[in-house]
């Protein structure tokens, strides 16, 4: 990808990040998950009233290809100084453009009038978090879409 846009996405772009979020799952996931955790992550990425509300319920970033307008990574954080998502096509990762997207969405967060920022961190977003100033302060194991998972909370200005 040569150049691409931020933009906030709407309701008609919502099926183009689902389709990453599931990639993401099932691309990346093998590196630290197991199989059943992978295929829980990854059922989640279904354009479905719950994804929908995921990505539409905050403010959400699109990082699109100028030139033919593909998604190539999203972040979204809500009223409350939530990040809900960090996401970028598993072929693009680890070139800055998580950072970028992060970066975006919390200016864009501050400008709105948030101060301090909280997330849930996978082991693959954990270091772009903490680049941007929001450290670990917590690691819990829970269910997600009926798996047991280990997530860290950061939290930070």
């Amino acid at each position: 990808m040569a150049t691409s846009s931020i933009r906030l996405v709407g309701a008609d772009d919502v099926p183009a990040l689902a389709a990453l979020y599931a990639a993401c799952a099932r691309e990346l996931g093998p590196e630290v998950y197991t199989p059943e955790q992978v295929a829980a992550w990854a059922s989640f990425g279904v354009d479905t009233p719950a994804f929908r509300d995921y990505i539409l319920g905050a403010a959400t970033w699109g990082a699109f290809d100028d030139a033919g307008g593909l998604v190539a990574g999203f972040c979204g954080s809500d009223s409350t100084g939530e990040v809900r998502s960090l996401y970028v096509r598993p072929d693009l990762t680890r070139r800055g453009l998580g950072t970028r997207l992060l970066t975006h969405a919390l200016e864009q967060a501050r400008q709105a009038g948030q101060s301090r920022f909280t997330a849930w961190a996978t082991p693959f977003s954990l270091p772009v978090f903490d680049r941007a100033g929001l450290h670990l302060v917590g690691t819990v194991r829970e269910p997600f879409c009926g798996v047991s998972f280990e997530r860290y909370r950061v939290e930070g200005a």
